[in-house]
């Protein structure tokens, strides 16, 4: 039986799962295990640089807000993703430079949509980061 995708709702994590199943390197019998590979809570973006990651800046709409194109090989593509200036939740790292963020700190973030968060809404980006861009 190959795994009931109801509870992945990413087009592409369902679509990696199936050609895993079907090709044999994850189980067919939909156990719980598979399922939570493609929860963004399992890949915290925050504490880690993303490997893989191509971020461009493609707009500084205004002195708080960045229009970026996202790449992440493992996770999500967003080609004109808006992010905004904001303070850090949680101390963490650059998703680009690897830069540490202590918590308060002047970060860059996905800007939140509704009724679906994107997949990297943990990241973060230093402002140092996108210097020198466009």
């Amino acid at each position: 039986m190959i795994l009931e995708q109801s509870d992945i709702c990413d087009p592409w994590a369902r679509t990696v799962v199936l050609l895993g199943q079907l090709s044999g390197e994850l189980p067919m019998n939909g156990e719980a295990s598979v399922t939570p590979l493609f929860k963004p809570a399992m890949h915290n973006l925050s504490t880690a640089p993303v490997a893989g990651v191509t971020v461009r800046l493609l707009e500084r709409s205004t002195a708080t807000r960045v229009t970026l194109a996202w790449s992440d090989p493992s996770r999500c593509a967003y080609h004109d993703q808006e992010w905004q200036l904001t303070r850090a939740r949680h101390s963490g790292v650059c998703a680009i430079s690897g830069m540490k963020i202590r918590r308060g700190e002047v970060v860059y973030r996905p800007r939140a949509t509704r009724p679906r968060m994107p997949l990297n809404a943990d990241a973060m980006i230093h402002p140092i980061a996108l210097q020198g861009d466009q």
